[in-house]
């Protein structure tokens, strides 16, 4: 999978975090922040663009990552904010007020 280059080196972290989603159990989500802090990424936003590299959606589930308020991210490539919510769901996950309930 080709990823392309980032000032902060950020495709280091492509592989440990697409790991980490695959393995993560159906019904379970993270966020953009605490994926941040576990593999040392400068930013939350940072984690963005790693997902962003995604080409295998069905394979790597970004879908999960979530803003840390419970909101989805608005920014979902593989059909944004509706096609996440739908893969939520599907995945079990609960929403009350359009927010995800951690």
């Amino acid at each position: 999978m080709p990823v392309k280059s980032h000032p902060v080196k950020l495709n280091n972290f492509v592989v440990p975090v697409f790991n980490f989603l695959k393995k993560l159990p159906k019904g379970r989500v993270t966020t953009y922040g605490a994926l941040a802090k576990r593999f040392h990424v400068p930013a939350p936003r940072n984690i963005g663009w790693i997902l962003k590299q995604n080409a295998e959606p069905d394979r790597i589930p970004c879908y999960k990552v979530i803003r840390a308020d419970g909101r989805l991210a608005g920014g979902y490539k593989f059909g944004g904010l509706k096609e996440q919510r739908r893969r939520l769901l599907a995945d079990g996950v609960k929403f009350k007020n359009n927010r995800v309930v951690f």
